[in-house]
């Protein structure tokens, strides 16, 4: 005889459905658990912005390959690095081998700069302290012929605007690779990341590079940080979370983003994972409890 308790999969999904909504709605979040992947990347971020004070001109590159099977956890990572670039007037220029990427290489930026001028009432231009390059197809050919150009100019002709590189202000002293200290690569597509990593460099150059990574390509991509082939990491949406705090802590103003009300949800629908799960086997054990109790009399 069974006198467990049997509940509708269909009220669970419901449960799950109602814990995980609330923080989105709600728009509350909970503090992330620390990641020190996270740290050490916002240490490079902020090490960027004191090396540029000596007045050379210098571009970070995002390279956000962002696809939409993978948007949940890398685009709060481009987010919250752009957010941090941005802050501190850092001139950074995006791209990416993934045509699906195109509409966030454009909204992104422009989402950040006016949530930003709300809070702090500065201002940020494009063409002067971001500029959007576009879908680049090739992809290994494409990195390699960047990297070795002489003239970037030449090589872009134009920005995803169809501006003319010599008509953006950010681009001003930009030639070659070496005006690009750092790398920031954002992918969950498998080949992507190593593809920059190989060719993105050249005999006199190799940028600093800074990769961002879905939840199931951490293990692979944690060996690139322990071997310092990379030099900061952002471990899925937890990662992302993470930083979203230490910009809080510096700037307290700033009102929580996508990644700590993703990062709660989670969080929250996890613990009820597991209470659930907890309570299915203190019931089995009162099963167990029960039948047996029943066969000795």
């Amino acid at each position: 005889m069974n006198y467990g308790l049997k509940l509708d999969s269909r009220l669970i999904f419901l449960l799950v459905f109602i814990v995980v909504a609330i923080p989105l709605v709600y728009d509350s979040s909970i503090k992330p658990a620390k990641m020190e992947t996270a740290n050490v990347t916002y240490q490079e971020l902020e090490k960027l912005a004191e090396n540029q004070k000596n007045g050379k001109p210098a571009l970070v590159l995002i390279a956000a390959d962002l696809a939409p099977s993978t948007q949940s956890e890398n685009e709060p990572q481009t987010s919250v690095l752009i957010e941090h670039l941005l802050r501190r007037r850092i001139p950074f220029g995006l791209i990416s081998l993934i045509p699906f990427a195109t509409p966030y290489l454009e909204q992104m930026p422009q989402e950040i700069v006016t949530k930003l001028a709300q809070e702090t009432g500065e201002t940020w231009e494009y063409g002067k302290d971001w500029v959007n390059f576009g879908y680049r197809p090739g992809s290994t050919i494409m990195i390699q012929k960047f990297a070795k150009s002489k003239d970037l100019h030449e090589f872009f002709k134009t920005d995803a605007q169809a501006i003319p590189m010599k008509k953006l202000e950010i681009m001003k002293g930009i030639k070659t690779i070496q005006d690009i200290p750092a790398l920031i690569e954002l992918t969950g597509t498998v080949g992507v990341f190593n593809v920059w990593l190989q060719f993105f460099r050249s005999d006199q150059h190799v940028p600093t590079l800074i990769h961002g990574c879905t939840a199931i390509t951490i293990p692979e991509a944690y060996n690139y940080f322990i071997t310092n082939q990379i030099s900061g990491l952002l471990e899925g949406v937890a990662g992302a979370a993470w930083y979203e705090e230490l910009l809080s802590e510096v700037y307290p103003a700033r009102k929580p983003g996508h990644a700590l009300k993703i990062m709660t949800a989670l969080s929250i629908g996890n613990i009820l994972i597991i209470v659930l799960i907890g309570i299915g086997n203190l019931q089995e054990l009162w099963n167990y409890w029960k039948n047996k109790r029943t066969r000795n009399f």
